[in-house]
């Protein structure tokens, strides 16, 4: 009996791990397995239904991309949804590109720069170079909103700074000396104290402003 052979074996049996690996050999085609992109879908599926985070992430992809399965983007994102909150880099890198560009879900850069954020700390290749990327656009986004709405209170939602109360505070904020973080009071800010020392702050340490939480698509204007 090959070693393929073994494998299959195995797979049949119903050895989630094996069952995955057979699948990656039908997806890229390596050794004696022909590719062929439908069998490794049935493969990845039947490991899937045992849990294997890796064969979820890898079906979920086929499935969001119509390779060997029929093409479902909203349900390819709710399969990588569940791989990704298993902490899987390349589930949370795939599912972060599908937040930016809006397949299968609302665009939402927010939770893509997070997710892109997290397969980047865990070493996923080139999750940090998308995560800047976007991090570029959400600090262009955010100064040009943050110069066009008033300067009176200090103001954000649950993702980021939506309104500056005073000039200083505004500057801090367009130079990212401020940044917008999660405490355990909910949305605050974070920067250095008059000391120096990186501090959160639930009020503008130089008006005396307090946060005031709004809705992302608050209107001002109008």
């Amino acid at each position: 009996m090959t070693a393929g052979d073994s494998l299959e074996t195995m797979a049949a049996g119903g050895d989630p791990d094996s069952q995955f690996q057979l699948g990656v050999q039908y997806l890229y085609g390596t050794g004696d397995t022909p590719k062929d992109a439908s069998k490794a879908a049935e493969w990845f599926r039947k490991a899937m239904e045992s849990g294997h985070v890796p064969a979820i992430r890898e079906y979920g992809i086929l499935v969001a991309s119509s390779e060997g399965v029929e093409a479902d983007p909203e349900e390819g994102a709710r399969i990588l949804g569940r791989a990704a909150d298993e902490l899987d880099p390349s589930a949370m890198y795939h599912l972060g590109l599908m937040y930016e560009k809006g397949i299968g879900v609302p665009v939402d850069m927010q939770k893509a720069v997070r997710l892109l954020a997290y397969a980047a700390m865990m070493g996923y290749p080139g999750a940090d170079i998308d995560a800047q990327r976007i991090d570029d656009i959400l600090t262009e986004e955010r100064n040009r909103r943050l110069k066009s709405r008033p300067v009176i209170k200090l103001m954000l939602s649950d993702v980021d700074v939506e309104a500056a109360c005073c000039p200083r505070m505004l500057d801090d904020l367009l130079a990212q000396r401020t940044v917008f973080t999660e405490s355990e009071e909910g949305p605050a800010l974070l920067g250095d104290d008059a000391q120096g020392f990186e501090a959160v702050f639930h009020a503008c340490p130089y008006c005396g402003a307090p946060i005031q939480i709004v809705p992302r698509d608050k209107q001002y204007f109008g």
